[in-house]
């Protein structure tokens, strides 16, 4: 018989509806239940997709006896994080006090008001090397808080007092103003940490860095322009930022068939990910890509939230589950007698492309021994045709699929929406705005499920939208900082601490030890980083210094956790530097590149006419084919798949601005698939910076049958 968590709008508690555990969700009910009964609470606190809440799920939640255990010594809670960031942070926290590392599930067991006495994560069902079992960890705690109440009350205030301190988050600062030296110390932090072999930072498992390849990318442009010679610096940023988005594109991590990025790799060299798909990475990998990495990989990557995230309403779920028929990794994994059935005489190539082998190269993350199963990453240097990757796709598409969570997620809608920006997708961003602006005018939810707007919403559901819409203002045109603005009013009217910054929460939503204000970065930036970055943009300097400065003990104890933070620093610097060329803008310039249209049709000749379409950001531009100085550089574009030539506009002084359209004239080489890459140096009035490449890709129509 279902549980009460049958009727609940979260997709990851009503996965837990038929388990014979007493499930309550967080609530009142839960919180009176254990205090009238005086019963300790066991909160269990994780997400839809996240692979290891299931087996916990399985191995204990499902067994009889664990459930008579909880059901008899404890009042039960299942949270869902997404639902209630406030509380997980909190006790997240906890987790990493406890354990010196977190991660999900989390398991906690707490007083009857709300303090942990207990805290970790996963727990297997019985003791396996360094886990306790679940089983024996219940028995345990229930006879702790019947035999030895007084210990575990005093525990409990010692964690209550340690939380109500951590979460604070105040740090003292002794500087007297923003110093350049500040992003230095972080780059230097950042490349002493480098991969230099596999890219990325640290050992295994790999996230994707999106505090530090965003940081890097701003470091790298603007840094230059600030006073005191950086030496190489520059240069090194550049380096770890292509390095690691080539890496990561090459990976397992990446979806090469489906495009899109997994969470993360278990591994040091990007191969083998932990499946589940989430919004929140790729709306910030988006903006990586679009901004410096392969144009292929973000349109992709856009193409996939379009066809796999994109609800009914034109909102945006929030994660696509690692599962599928009960195993990580299932709808992904290729055994080479699988490419061989779909791909026939194709199919060495293939193979050898994304290295797979009859053993396969996917491991067991529990006894780490080959399972025959095979992860795509593509060896570099290797290219596989688009039509045998698409046969590959279609023959995946009929596989049982994963669950995505459709709650849509306002934050990380808004993560989304400047992803999409920054690679070009200004339709799809539009799309997705315009979904979101009666919202923002009825009053903004932390999430829609099924069209319901629910919950408050907090600081980061505020700072990323508006963040996003000023993006789609400065590409597009139109009024959408008035949204921005709109919920900036609120940011400050519902969120400010005064000195002490910007809380996480709103003022009337309860949370227990205090309201945190999140200097630093998680998966997703810091909510204060971003709430500084949209109120300097819409003009508001004296609100978003004032919240700068409130973190500024953090820039300075702590500079390599407060990385989005930091590019708001970058920012002011160069606003402030009155030695600053005249011309150069107040952040670095985003240009985008598309091909118009994308498909091109042959005429009788076989030629086919389209245009590169280059958007250059005010105050900017690029050169010609013939720059007026032999040191600058010149615009070029070269074609793979395709013959073909570039007919480059009349400019004054070589200079090309505003919307620049390069007439092309292009000839199938065979394929009909095709790639231009666009070289381009930006540069302003009195400074030019390093070249940038992008690329786009294009195909040629079918020539239609005559009668």
């Amino acid at each position: 018989m279902p549980n009460r968590l049958a009727n609940e709008p979260s997709l990851y508690l009503r996965q837990h509806q038929d388990n014979p555990v007493d499930w309550y969700p967080w609530g009142d009910e839960a919180w009176e239940k254990a205090r009238r009964e005086d019963k300790p609470v066991f909160l269990s606190v994780g997400y839809s997709s996240c692979h290891w809440c299931h087996v916990m799920a399985h191995e204990s939640f499902e067994d009889t006896e664990v459930a008579a255990a909880l059901n008899r010594e404890f009042v039960s809670i299942k949270l869902d994080r997404e639902e209630r960031p406030d509380l997980d942070e909190v006790y997240m926290t906890a987790v990493q006090m406890a354990n010196g590392h977190g991660g999900w599930p989390m398991t906690l067991f707490l007083t009857p008001d709300q303090k942990p006495f207990f805290a970790g994560t996963y727990f297997p069902l019985e003791s396996r090397g360094e886990y306790p079992g679940f089983r024996s960890l219940v028995t345990s705690l229930a006879q702790a808080w019947r035999a030895q109440r007084d210990e575990v009350l005093a525990a409990a205030e010692q964690f209550a007092t340690a939380l109500a301190s951590g979460l604070e988050r105040r740090l003292p600062s002794t500087s007297a103003g923003l110093e350049v030296s500040m992003v230095d110390i972080a780059l230097d932090a950042l490349h002493e940490d480098y991969d230099h072999e596999q890219g990325g930072f640290g050992d295994r498992p790999k996230f994707p860095p999106h505090a530090g390849l965003l940081f890097l990318i701003d470091y790298a442009r603007i840094r230059p322009l600030l006073g005191r010679d950086p030496g190489d610096r520059p240069q090194r940023a550049e380096a770890i930022v292509r390095e690691t988005l080539e890496a990561m594109a090459h990976g397992g991590v990446f979806d090469h068939l489906g495009g899109g990025f997994h969470r993360y790799s278990t591994d040091e060299r990007w191969h083998l990910p932990h499946f589940e798909k989430m919004l929140y990475d790729n709306g910030q990998l988006l903006e990586s890509y679009g901004r410096w990495g392969d144009r292929g990989v973000a349109v992709a990557t856009a193409a996939w939230i379009e066809r796999e995230m994109t609800l009914s309403n034109g909102m945006l779920a929030s994660a696509i589950d690692a599962d599928s028929e009960g195993e990580e990794g299932a709808f992904y994994l290729w055994r080479v007698s699988d490419i061989e059935e779909v791909l026939g005489e194709d199919a060495p190539t293939v193979v050898e492309a994304f290295q797979a082998s009859v053993e396969g190269n996917f491991l067991d993350e529990a006894t780490h021994r080959r399972t025959g199963q095979n992860v795509l990453h593509l060896r570099r240097g290797a290219h596989v045709q688009p039509e045998l990757l698409a046969r590959l796709f279609s023959h995946r598409s009929r596989r049982p699929r994963p669950v995505t969570d459709p709650k849509a997620v306002a934050a990380w809608n808004g993560l989304a929406l400047s992803g999409l920006v920054a690679c070009g997708c200004h339709d799809q961003a539009a799309r997705l705005a315009t979904v979101w602006e009666p919202f923002v005018l009825k009053g903004l939810p932390h999430q829609v499920v099924d069209g319901v707007p629910l919950g408050e919403p907090f600081l980061d559901d505020l700072a990323f939208l508006a963040n996003g819409f000023l993006d789609l203002g400065e590409a597009v045109g139109g009024d959408w900082s008035r949204l921005a603005s709109k919920l900036l009013d609120q940011v400050m009217m519902r969120h400010s601490l005064g000195e002490r910054g910007l809380a996480f929460s709103p003022d009337t939503v309860r949370a227990p030890f205090g309201r945190p204000v999140p200097y630093t970065d998680g998966a997703t930036p810091s909510p204060v980083a971003i709430s500084v970055r949209a109120l300097r943009r819409l003009g508001r300097q004296e609100d978003a210094r004032s919240v700068l400065w409130s973190g500024m003990g953090w820039l300075e104890q702590a500079p390599r956790a407060c990385l989005f933070l930091l590019r708001e620093v970058l920012a002011f610097l160069l606003s402030e530097d009155t030695d600053r060329p005249q011309g150069a803008s107040a952040g670095p310039p985003v240009f985008t590149v598309r091909l118009e249209p994308t498909t091109l049709t042959p005429d009788e000749d076989g030629w086919a006419y389209g245009e590169v379409v280059v958007d250059c950001p005010p105050g900017w531009h690029i050169n010609t084919d013939q720059p007026s100085a032999k040191w600058l550089t010149p615009t070029s574009l070269t074609v793979e798949g395709a013959l073909g030539e570039a007919g480059f506009p009349d400019a004054l002084e070589g200079v090309l601005e505003g919307e620049v359209r390069i007439p092309v004239r292009l000839r199938s080489a065979g394929s009909p698939e095709f790639e231009i890459t666009v070289r381009f140096q930006p540069c302003s009035q009195s400074e030019c910076l390093s070249p940038e490449e992008r690329k786009v890709t294009g195909r040629f129509a079918a020539p239609s049958s005559k009668i």
